[in-house]
This record gives C-alpha cells, sequence and structure tokens, in this order.
C-alpha cells in the first residue's frame, strides 16, 4: 500500500515536470523569432525535458510492473510454503498476534481469525501452565532465541505437548517482533512417560517396585513432615490357598487380588511389590489406627474371592521419625504378624503392642 502511492506521488512529479516543459516550449515557439538563436535553443532544450519526463515515465510504469508482478509473485509462493509447512507458525508484535499459518490452526484446532490480533494470555496458553510459559517468553527476551516443550490448549480444551522454537527477528519502535513455530510433540512424550512408567513397574503386577516405592515414600515424608500431616506404611504378605512367598503373584487368583486391591486405595495412596508376595502401601494422611482400619477394608475386598489372605505390619511416621526407619519398623510389625498367625496385623508403635485381627 505505502510502496504503490509513493510511486503514485513520483510518477505526478515527472508528468508535471512534463507539462511544464511542454508549456515552456510552446511558449517559446510562440515567442521565437529568426534572429533570436538563444530562444530557439531553450525551447528545444525544454522540449527535450518534456519528451524525456514522458518517456520516463511511460518506462517507469512498464518496469514497476513487472516488479510488482514479479514481487507479488515471490510473496505468493512465500505466503504457499509457509501454510504448507507442518509446523505451526505465529508472527508477534506489539505484544499481538500479527500472523499465523495454516499448520498452527490445524495443531491448536483454532480458527486464524481466532488467533489474530489476539493479545497475551493467548487462547492456546492453558492457565496451569501460565508460570511454564512467562518463564519461556523472559527465557527469549534475555537471549533473543529459545526452544523448549511446552503444553498448549487446543480448541476443545485438551492439552498438548508442543516443541515451540521462538526468535527476536527485529525491533520496532522497542518492540520486539517474534517469529515462533510450534511442534506437537505429543505423542513422543506420551511414549516416552510410557516407558518412563514402565521401567518403574514391576513386570508380574504392574504395581511399583521396590525402588520406586522407596523414592515415593521418600517423597511422602517430605511433604507430610512440611504439611505437619499424618503419614503410615503397611506391608503386607498375600497368601493364596495357603501358599506365601515366591511365586505367588504368578497364581492368577493373585493377580485378581492385586487388581482388587489397587482400586480400593484412596487418592492419593501408593501400592507396591516390595518382595515375593509382598505388598506395600504408602497411606498419607494416616495414622496408625487409621492404617489398621485400612487393612481390615482391604481384606473385606478380598472375602469374596475366596482362598485369600492378608497378614499385615503397621507403622506411623510419628512413631518411626523417619522415612527409613518407618519402612523398617513396618517390616519388624509384619514379622510379628507372621508369628501371630495368617491373616493378622501387627501394629508397631512404642511401647510395642500387638493387635490381632
Amino acid at each position: 500500500m505505502r510502496r504503490t502511492r509513493g510511486r503514485g506521488i513520483e510518477d505526478l512529479l515527472l508528468v508535471l515536470v512534463a507539462v511544464a516543459a511542454a508549456a515552456v516550449a510552446v511558449l517559446g515557439v510562440l515567442e521565437a523569432a529568426p534572429p533570436e538563436l538563444g530562444l530557439w535553443l531553450a525551447t528545444a532544450s525544454a522540449l527535450a525535458l518534456a519528451l524525456t519526463a514522458t518517456f520516463v515515465v511511460l518506462l517507469g510504469g512498464v518496469a514497476r510492473r513487472t516488479v510488482d508482478e514479479t514481487l507479488d509473485g515471490e510473496w505468493d509462493t512465500a505466503r504457499a510454503l509457509l501454510s504448507a509447512l507442518p509446523d505451526g507458525l505465529l508472527v508477534v508484535a506489539g505484544g499481538r498476534i500479527r500472523s499465523v499459518n495454516r499448520g498452527l490452526c490445524d495443531q491448536l484446532g483454532f480458527d486464524r481469525d481466532a488467533l489474530l490480533g489476539t493479545e497475551a494470555p493467548f487462547p492456546f496458553w492453558p492457565p496451569e501452565h501460565r508460570h511454564e510459559l512467562d518463564a519461556w517468553h523472559a527465557e527469549l527476551d534475555a537471549r533473543g532465541e529459545h526452544v523448549g516443550e511446552l503444553t498448549f490448549r487446543h480448541w476443545n480444551g485438551g492439552r498438548l505437548r508442543v516443541l515451540v522454537a521462538g526468535r527476536v527477528v527485529s525491533v520496532d519502535d522497542g518492540q520486539p517482533r517474534y517469529l515462533v513455530t510450534v511442534r506437537d510433540v505429543s505423542e513422543s512424550h506420551r511414549r516416552e512417560r510410557r516407558l518412563a512408567d514402565l521401567s518403574v513397574r514391576d513386570p508380574e503386577t504392574g504395581l511399583f517396585d521396590r525402588h520406586e516405592f522407596e523414592a515415593r515414600l521418600g517423597a511422602a515424608v517430605r511433604r507430610a513432615t512440611a504439611s505437619g500431616t499424618g503419614l503410615a506404611v503397611v506391608l503386607a504378605e498375600l497368601g493364596v490357598r495357603g501358599r506365601t512367598g515366591e511365586g505367588v503373584f504368578r497364581r492368577p487368583e493373585a493377580l485378581i487380588a492385586v487388581e482388587r486391591l489397587a482400586r480400593a486405595g484412596r487418592a492419593g495412596d501408593e501400592l507396591a511389590r516390595t518382595r515375593d508376595g509382598e505388598l506395600a502401601w504408602i497411606l498419607p494422611e494416616t495414622d496408625g489406627d487409621g492404617a489398621v482400619e485400612a487393612i481390615a477394608r482391604l481384606r473385606a475386598e478380598l472375602a469374596p474371592l475366596g482362598g485369600l489372605s492378608l497378614t499385615a505390619g503397621v507403622c506411623d511416621l510419628a512413631t518411626a521419625g523417619d522415612g527409613l526407619s518407618l519402612y523398617a519398623l513396618a517390616d519388624r510389625a509384619l514379622e510379628r504378624a507372621r508369628r501371630q498367625g495368617v491373616g493378622t496385623t501387627a501394629r508397631y508403635d512404642l511401647p510395642a503392642r500387638e493387635l490381632v485381627a
């Protein structure tokens, strides 16, 4: 638009020059006499100037039209290429989205008109990840370019994991202009999470393994200590028709029992396999009495199956004092329960006491 307006002004000036020169030439011819050679020369010069200006206008118009057609063709090609990119692309200037390509709209599900002109927070920013997005933009402003994984919001409300690369391409009137590319990596992210989850799972039961149990117990102890809430650990030996220990979890009855026990827990409870035939629970916001009651509920879940037993040892954080002691004292209580008999519960306390259930 500005380029066309500027060229129109230039053409108008050249036309005015040509008209003025032609007027001078006409006046010179009308006033000229054969003896006045200087006036004839001035008239000829004015006429030459008028013809030259006219020629420049005509030739310049043709050249400009050729350049405009070439530039427009290149711009159309560039826009077609940007639209065909599989990655999303957006340009942000003055705090607003100025341009988006089709790839971004396809990934996020938003129409182009719903994104253009919007200010931060943009429609695809999930509010629960705002701190991550602000940190990413701060890094981009500090370094001039930045690449990282973020979580965006789809038009339908879903969340997707994206790889975002940004660069500051110019600064206009003190306002930076950003070029940002977006690639959906949700599938690979889910695959990585599944692999990470499998790496901490017991292959026979699908429960957390001993190593992951210890890591989660440490985290639970830190949370309970910081918040001043209770925490208890239950270690239980699963028996199938009188059989315990090695090989128990390869029996189909045991796997059905594990599935029931996993469903019976509260939100936030953690269930793991710690040894052959042994299960462990992390029970947040629970004291020793609550853990004993939890074991009774779990036994009730298994009762309809028949032939299954849970022999359990219980200890809470208030008694143990720290995470390592918590697990060790729950294990000591389990040994006491084994001596008491199959299907009993022993709670470690100070002074030690036994509960038979």
